[in-house]
């Protein structure tokens, strides 16, 4: 698993064409979320189900990087490649500013 803050990630996004998926239950994610970040929720990854790999890298983001971690660790296992845990997660975009976020 990588790791990147979400400056780092914001930086790489674009010109790396990452997938982001944030994986925190759905009233967190309805409340405030990444712009542009898919919902796939870490209960769901629990349960076996995993999300299409589309064949971009994937980024993760939870609340504040735990809860991606460990969905990171169930994608690798699962074959994705290189999976990037965004440390600092959402609460991270919300301090970066509301440019960053949807509500």
């Amino acid at each position: 698993m990588l790791s990147m803050n979400f400056e780092e990630f914001v930086s790489a996004r674009a010109p790396q064409d990452l997938r982001l998926i944030d994986v925190r239950e759905q009233a967190e994610y309805d409340e405030v979320h990444v712009k542009d970040a898919e919902f796939f929720a870490l209960s769901w990854i629990r349960e076996g189900r995993l999300p299409v790999d589309d064949g971009r890298q994937v980024a993760l983001i939870c609340r504040s990087g735990a809860r991606s971690a460990m969905a990171a660790q169930v994608l690798e296992r699962a074959g994705f490649v290189d999976v990037i845990n965004v440390e600092g997660g959402t609460l991270a975009a919300v301090a970066a500013g509301e440019e960053h976020v949807e509500r």
